[in-house]
């Protein structure tokens, strides 16, 4: 999509025109963060038809009648609305400024015509210092108009999307009907340059959220060879992500560009317990009962995962009073991840290990490689026994001949 990017940091700029825009045949490399766009003016745009000046004379009348859109001051007035007054004071003075007589051949209001238009309120903006209308030589190029907004950078992720899905489609009706010279009207502000990150690195979180699971499932069927042990692992893990998460939100958290990096350490940090009681589960050979499987992870891990967990929950709980922002989400992220994730494998993991774990997880694992290792082992005999006929029959023949 097209955006350009507004000098006001508190305040959103639409612009009914197609302003500055980032050019869709730019050559940076997006992967490169040294590589920048270029933006370019859009050569379309013309605000001189009558048509067009009509259109945008009208603009600011529709645009702040939305709900979404408010006066930046309570002394703005839309810079077509003030070049129409302008228009029609001069027309009807006795003595009217130098810069209407040379420019606007005796316009009394919008629109004027379209071969003194760009010379008229170029003089005029020029004259009063109007920064919402620019030009590049003799033709009018960029219109900005500013007005503030009801959503801040600092709202929640939801807020943002449907503030921006509201303007984004009012732009886009708006457009539909507009004069062809002056149909790309579009929005930017900062407050959205920030829910632009936000969803990118809310994608990214998700992300690494299904690629921990998919990686941890993988790791504990090699290391355990069982399917019903790396289900409960799965579980035991979603488990703590829920929880941590649900934790946070209720503290009143929002994800941000922080908490998106605290969000994938908290992934790889609630498998590491439940994956070392797995291991002891499925240490022991042959059909062993379930509640002695998991009498012999609990006492033989056990000891050491609380030791663990004690030592984390210590270094978080310090870190908890330091100054640095990030050491302080860190912290906190921390010491929930280790208190759930000692929940979830202590009492969520080995109660289903206890309950319904099997007595032989390795069950299927072992039979598998029993029927791989038989039916080598079977095509080697055959190989073998190939051979000694082939030997026998040349024998019989070397003694027919001789």
């Amino acid at each position: 999509m097209k955006r350009a990017f507004s000098q006001f940091p508190s305040i959103s700029t639409p612009c009914p025109v197609k302003c500055l825009l980032i050019s869709n045949n730019n050559n940076n490399n997006n992967n490169d963060p040294t590589s920048w766009s270029q933006l370019v003016l859009d050569n379309s745009f013309d605000a001189a038809p009558e048509e067009a000046q009509n259109y945008l004379k009208d603009f600011c009348g529709t645009f702040f009648e939305q709900e979404f859109a408010k006066f930046p001051d309570s002394s703005f007035v839309c810079p077509f609305v003030a070049f129409d007054t302008w228009l029609t004071e001069q027309s009807s003075s006795d003595n009217p400024e130098a810069i209407y007589t040379d420019n606007c051949g005796g316009a009394t209001a919008m629109p004027v015509d379209e071969n003194n238009f760009d010379a008229c309120i170029i003089a005029w903006s020029q004259a009063t210092n109007e920064m919402n209308i620019l030009a590049k030589g003799s033709k009018v190029e960029v219109v900005t108009i500013p007005f503030t907004s009801r959503a801040s950078f600092d709202d929640p992720f939801d807020v943002l999307e449907g503030e921006w899905n509201t303007v984004d489609n009012w732009f886009s009706k708006q457009n539909a009907g507009a004069p062809s010279t002056v149909n790309g009207a579009f929005f930017s502000s900062a407050d959205f340059w920030w829910y632009d990150t936000n969803t990118s690195m809310l994608s990214t979180a998700y992300g690494s959220a299904a690629i921990a699971l998919s990686a941890a499932a993988i790791v504990i069927l090699l290391s355990s060879r069982s399917l019903v042990l790396t289900f409960f692992c799965i579980v035991a893990i979603a488990y703590v992500l829920t929880s941590v998460t649900a934790s946070l939100v209720g503290l009143g958290w929002t994800l941000g560009f922080l908490e998106s990096i605290c969000f994938a350490i908290l992934i790889g940090v609630s498998v590491d317990f439940v994956v070392h009681f797995t291991h002891a589960y499925a240490l022991l050979p042959g059909d062993t009962n379930r509640s002695i499987r998991t009498k012999y992870a609990l006492i033989h891990m056990g000891p050491s995962i609380l030791a663990a967990a004690v030592t984390t929950i210590s270094s978080a709980t310090i870190m908890l009073f330091t100054i640095v922002i990030f050491f302080q989400k860190f912290a906190l992220i921390l010491f929930l991840t280790v208190i759930q994730a000692s929940v979830g494998s202590f009492i969520v993991f080995l109660t289903m290990a206890d309950c319904v774990g099997p007595n032989e997880p390795t069950y299927l694992a072992d039979k598998l490689s029993e029927a791989v290792c038989s039916t080598k082992s079977g095509q080697d005999e055959s190989g073998q026994t190939g051979n000694i006929g082939k030997s026998e029959k040349s024998s019989e023949s070397d003694e027919f001949h001789a």
